[in-house]
């Protein structure tokens, strides 16, 4: 996914508590979301290697913005935002491949 709808005044309702960190955390988990079309993994050497979290204050951040933004389930972080968008892109996503497939395929003149 490539592009995803950020609602500016949403995002900042619910998180002008944030710290700095803790904003730029997040930011950078929605966006390897929405890259990955998948729930964030489990292993958090994998996390903060995706997020660039490289020093302990950076990690602290990503750790509690899973904790407070994410829930853990077997495959992953999972934030439900993240998932009702990306099911409604998928399933654009496949309609549009079909229409495509209706298009190729040639029809009778008669």
């Amino acid at each position: 996914m490539n592009f995803y709808k950020h609602y500016i005044s949403d995002f900042n309702g619910h998180t002008a508590h944030l710290d700095w960190l803790e904003d730029c955390a997040y930011s950078r988990l929605l966006r390897i979301y929405y890259l990955r079309e998948n729930p964030i993994p489990l292993e958090l050497s994998e996390v903060y290697r995706l997020v660039r979290a490289v020093d302990k204050q950076q990690r602290d951040a990503v750790k509690r913005v899973l904790k407070e933004f994410f829930s853990k389930r077997m495959d992953g972080f999972h934030q439900k935002r993240c998932d009702a968008e990306l099911k409604q892109y998928l399933a654009r996503a496949e309609t549009n491949r079909r229409i495509a497939q209706l298009r190729a395929v040639p029809t009778k003149k008669e």
